[in-house]
């Protein structure tokens, strides 16, 4: 059990905030006296409670706790101090959490809560350097990539990599601000499958293995090409008897590992290397938070509809609009076929355009970063580039925090909106698929990433046609535009900005939330399709989506047959009761 001093703990605080945000029975009571913390009380039965204090109580679930726990009676009686562990078996003990599910389904996500916290806690000591070189200067791309200690702020358990073991885990995930090189294979090019728009998908390989391994180059031939794997991947892929095959039959030879060293990005199967013109997305039959990571067919399609629609005069049009939002688009995809010429998914990667590569050092830094609870309970790294922000400036911090939240609308909230109600084209932009670009710790452009995270609504019907695209697959219905385009956007990535601005004291988060809804109602005046705009703006709730209880009930989000069932009503911040 990891025994730290301070009073903070992200993993529970994650932990928790993800239970009180889909569950009824607690309450807050704010401080009496100015000495005392104000606490949540969490009912675990009628004579027993939780008694957590509170340095930061949110209106949006986003609360800051000072640990430890305290169980209680509600005779009111002198509580004992509880550890993570104690707390989550209480928590998991009361039937009100627990519902009817099996004892063995209940152990083996207290296994897997646990071994996140344990993870957490391990890469924060592991990264003891993370508060005095991260907080003091604003970060690049690389940089910002790896300060992810935390994780998903509303899950349980964010930090669960199973079947990693240690060595694995320090080796390949991002926390531990790991590089690694790839592992190449040479293969028939009849056993390669893929795609690569502009240029044939032989030059891009051979692009990349000059980029990344010239010195394997004299294994690339006309008949035979190289092709990167994730180390991991590989071994896995190695106890499947298609690739035992292939490899026996000498049409795919194992070169080991070679070349530049690649860093994890924050989505762990997504690799970078300042050397190279593409990033890379693996398959990786790894389960991290609600799904096993590995990419299909489908979604490596979606990349390629994406990015040629991209030469369309409709998507200049909207890019013209917003000249600061720009799509890292996946204009190649690669896997490997069995003997009998199968597409095997387990193989695949996207290979996803890298508009860093001119520019590695510019502050291009990941919504969820900036915006995650800091380990040892001081700024996050928003709060300290707005800080800095406010004395180049010389404005008082209320204002530069209002002027940051203004320059993200301005160029992430609005274009994505915009995108959504004028063009049907939907980009699920959550916190970790948004790369806010800043000048001098202030926002001027986003880089939008993850294109299988796209669809379009019938608004995009005439634009598919003009691009010979009317059979795409990933068209929404207005129930699913409603359900995910608020959350990821505006639950997941909007209110975690106005959360932790809030959490510093600057302004309130009231205040904030009320500057968004007005950055919104505004577009809406002159948006073509209002819908979404209407819904986020005069609905009394928004869908959220529940990760404890979708993790608890052990759903594979990427497959379950009716997504919907782990959204639940969200009290909309935006609502304002008509007179």
């Amino acid at each position: 059990m990891h025994s730290h001093s301070s009073n903070t703990d992200v993993a529970a605080q994650c932990f928790l905030n993800a239970l009180l945000r889909e569950t009824q029975n607690w309450e807050y009571l704010p401080a009496k006296t100015p000495n005392e913390p104000a606490q949540i009380l969490i009912s675990l039965s009628a004579t027993q409670a939780l008694r957590v204090p509170v340095n930061y109580f949110s209106p949006t679930h986003h609360h800051q706790y000072c640990f430890p726990a305290q169980l209680i009676s509600t005779d009111g009686s002198q509580g004992e101090d509880v550890d993570f562990e104690k707390l989550v078996s209480l928590i998991l003990a009361n039937p009100a959490v627990k519902g009817k599910l099996e004892d063995e389904v209940i152990a083996r996500f207290k296994t897997r809560v646990q071994e996140s916290h344990k993870h957490t806690w391990q890469a924060i000591d592991l990264r003891h350097d993370w508060t005095q070189l991260l907080r003091h200067k604003p970060l690049n791309f690389a940089e910002a990539e790896q300060a992810l200690l935390v994780g998903h702020a509303f899950h349980p358990a964010p930090k669960s990599h199973q079947p990693f073991n240690e060595t694995e885990a320090r080796r390949y995930l991002p926390d531990f601000a790991s590089r690694f090189p790839l592992r190449w294979f040479a293969v028939d090019k009849a056993f390669v499958g893929g795609d690569s728009l502009l240029i044939p998908l032989r030059d891009r390989l051979l692009r990349f293995a000059t980029q990344s391994a010239p010195e394997l180059l004299s294994h690339f031939t006309d008949g035979r090409w190289l092709v990167p794997m994730h180390p991991w991947q590989v071994e896995y892929l190695l106890t499947q008897n298609w690739c035992q095959q292939l490899l026996e039959s000498g049409a795919l030879t194992d070169l080991g590992e070679a070349g530049a060293h690649w860093l994890p990005t924050s989505s762990a199967r997504s690799l970078y290397s300042e050397t190279n013109s593409d990033m890379i997305k693996f398959s990786l039959s790894v389960r991290l938070t609600n799904s096993v990571r590995t990419l299909s067919v489908t979604e490596v399609k979606r990349g390629m509809r994406l990015a040629r629609l991209a030469h369309t005069p409709r998507w200049q049009e909207l890019q013209a609009r917003y000249p600061t939002m720009r799509i890292m688009q996946e204009d190649g995809w690669v896997g490997l076929c069995d003997i009998t010429g199968q597409l095997q998914e387990e193989s695949l990667m996207a290979l996803r355009v890298n508009l860093l590569f001119a520019t590695p050092q510019t502050q291009t830094n990941v919504l969820v970063s900036l915006t995650q609870a800091a380990p040892d309970g001081g700024d996050s790294l928003l709060v300290a580039a707005v800080r800095r922000l406010s004395q180049r400036l010389n404005l008082p911090l209320a204002q530069a925090a209002r002027c940051w939240l203004q320059a993200y609308c301005d160029c992430v909230l609005l274009p994505l909106f915009s995108a959504e109600a004028d063009y049907g084209l939907v980009l699920l932009a959550h916190q970790q698929n948004i790369l806010v670009e800043m000048h001098e710790d202030l926002p001027v452009g986003l880089l939008y990433r993850d294109c299988q995270g796209s669809a379009f609504t019938e608004g995009a019907n005439e634009w598919l046609a003009e691009a010979g695209e009317s059979e795409a697959e990933n068209r929404f219905s207005e129930s699913q535009l409603l359900r995910y385009f608020p959350y990821y956007l505006l639950v997941n990535s909007t209110l975690a900005v106005t959360a932790a601005l809030g959490a510093a004291g600057f302004e309130s988060e009231e205040n904030l939330m009320a500057q968004v809804r007005e950055a919104l109602l505004k577009l809406r005046r002159k948006a073509k399709q209002t819908r979404c705009l209407d819904y986020v703006l005069d609905s009394q709730y928004w869908n959220c989506k529940g990760n404890f209880f979708c993790y608890l009930h052990d759903h594979n989000e990427n497959t379950i047959a009716d997504p919907a069932i782990i959204y639940f009503d969200f009290n909309n911040p935006f609502y304002k009761e008509e007179a």
